[in-house]
């Protein structure tokens, strides 16, 4: 677990945290149903090319959400 006095406090996972605390759960899945809004926008403008970047994004905001919520969960209930 952590330890606050050992060398590995600033580690990657720590400093992923420290951001991510203070954005609330939901804006994770937010960002992806707005990532796929933007990827259809991109397709209907003809930016095939830009949609299918986007479009790749909805799994890692979703990703980011879950490994937030299974690896360091809420004090709420």
């Amino acid at each position: 677990m952590y330890d606050a006095a050992s060398p590995r406090s600033d580690s990657p996972q720590r400093k992923f945290f420290r951001v991510t605390d203070n954005i609330p759960e939901e804006t994770w899945y937010w960002l992806a149903l707005a990532s796929i809004g933007v990827s259809a926008t991109l397709k209907l403008a003809d930016k095939s090319d830009w949609a299918l970047f986007v479009g790749q994004w909805p799994p890692t905001f979703i990703l980011f959400g879950l490994y937030h919520r299974l690896i360091h969960p809420s004090t709420k209930p």
